[in-house]
Order: C-alpha cells, then structure tokens, then sequence
C-alpha cells in the first residue's frame, strides 16, 4: 500500500524526469544553432576569400592586357593569371558579344524574348515594344531614360522576374560604344542559340567553330541586320574561384577600356556582378 509519502516521492521524479528531457531538448537546440552559426561563418569566410581572389585574378588580367599594348580586339580571350599559388583563366568578352537592351533594335529583342525567354511569339513581340517604349520614355529633362542597369528591365509593364532571370546573363545596360547589333565572335552560346532563331544545335556548332578558330566562323546564314564583328572598348572581365565542397564563385567587372579621368588608370569599371554556382549534389 503506497503512503501519501511515496506518491509525492513519485510525482517529484516524474518532474525531474520532465525537466531533465527538457533541459536535453533544449541543450540539443543550442547546440544545432552553434554549429549552425559557425556553418554559416565559415561559408561566408570563404565566400569573402573566394571574392578577394577573384578581384585579384581580374586585376592581374587586367595589367596584362594592359602590358600587351595592343587593342582588345573583337574576339573572346582567356587570360591565365597566377596569384597566390593558384592559377585562374579569366575570360575578356567583348560587351557587344551580348544583347545591349539600350540599343539593340526591336527584332533582336523580340528574338530574345522569344528563344531565350520563352515567350510565344506575339507575347514576344509586345514585350519587345514595352522594352523600346520604356527605354525611350522622356525624364524630366526631356531625354530618353533609357537603362543605367540591367536591373532597370523590370521597370517594363508586364516584365516578370521569371522572365528576367532567363536573359540576365543574355544582356548588358554597360555598352558605351555599340550599334545594337550583336558582335556574333563575341556571343556566349545563350545569344547564338537566339541568333539562330533558337537552333540549339547550329548555335553549338557556331561556338565550337569561333573557339577553335575565329575566322572560320560561318555567320552567313545569320541576319545580317542583328549582327557585327566589330571590335569594343567596353568589355567584361569574368573569373570562377572553386569553394570547398564544389560550390563556386563568379565574378564579372564590366570595364570601358579608356583612360579613368579620375584615377589616371587606363581603364574605367563601369559595374560588377557576381553569383554563386551550386554544385550537383546527389540525393538522399
């Protein structure tokens, strides 16, 4: 027979039993958040590192292009640097090898809407309309607004950001010196694919070409009235840095190459950019 002595014995250990799975509960809470936290520092550590190195591997093409004395020409160039041990490819693309939404006529744009956004082609042609329209649209000083930067695209009526993110890496708002119409030697194989009328496979071929050899490139059967070969002074110097886990760092600056007025550089950043590449992982 339990005494009144007892049962208060047993409800105190039941207490304690609670109290103690609690205090465990929320031990293991704070400890997930601790490492959670230092998960997070180190990420953003290494993504600070990953930027430096980046910057430092663009400065140094930069300099090296530089030292050669020559024009950058109207072609896509991979400049080795070395720097800190690690040797990174930089890229120098022409900016007129991408679609330059302040003066690219209205059939590029459409065609881009079209093949790169997806968009039918009546929907493509409206959106193309509302780009021009927008672009052209007065200020309070009576002069075209036009686009600073590529973000200014979603200023247009009915511009999506789903729409956006499919073009963003198709365009430019940073062209100093262009016609509208598309350096095709220049032009990552998102705008061939566009300039093909969305031939994925002729796109293809024309990059294996142009990389392997320039002038063999077979532009005849493109329209003549989208596309250049003309060399730029405005140009996008681009680099990847690896991150522990596979994850990587891009890294673009769009320099106009000409004298900086103001650092006596003999060139001018006109913007940077940079995105993350997540790795393929497998699935559980």
């Amino acid at each position: 027979m339990k005494t009144p002595g007892m049962a208060q014995r047993g409800v105190a250990l039941i207490a304690v039993l609670w109290m103690v799975a609690a205090m465990g509960l929320i031990i293991t809470g704070i400890v997930q958040a601790v490492r959670s936290e230092v998960r997070t520092a180190g990420l953003q550590r290494q993504t600070l590192v990953a930027n430096a190195l980046a910057d430092a591997a663009i400065l140094l093409a930069l300099q090296n292009l530089q030292a050669q004395q020559k024009d950058p020409g109207n072609t896509l160039q991979v400049i080795p640097v070395q720097f800190e041990g690690l040797t990174s490819n930089v890229s120098v693309r022409p900016l007129n090898g991408l679609i330059d939404i302040n003066n690219a006529p209205l059939p590029l744009l459409a065609e881009m809407y079209r093949h790169a956004g997806g968009l039918a082609p009546a929907a493509a042609q409206a959106m193309a309309q509302a780009t021009v329209d927008t672009r052209q649209a007065t200020g309070a000083k009576g002069t075209a607004q036009g686009f600073d930067a590529i973000e200014d695209l979603l200023r247009v009526p009915t511009m999506t950001y789903a729409l956006y993110a499919k073009i963003i890496r198709l365009i430019t708002a940073d062209l100093k010196d262009g016609s509208g119409r598309v350096n095709a030697l220049a032009a990552p194989l998102g705008v061939l694919q566009v300039l093909t009328g969305g031939d994925v496979s002729r796109a293809a071929i024309l990059a294996t070409q142009r990389n392997a050899d320039p002038s063999v490139m077979d532009t005849s059967f493109l329209n003549p009235g989208l596309i250049e070969m003309t060399s730029s002074r405005s140009l996008r110097f681009q680099v990847q840095v690896a991150l522990p886990g596979g994850d990587s760092l891009q890294k673009a600056w769009n320099v106009y190459w000409d004298t900086d007025p103001r650092s006596g550089l003999p060139w001018r950043v006109l913007g940077t950019q940079q995105s993350m590449q997540r790795a393929t992982r497998p699935e559980n």
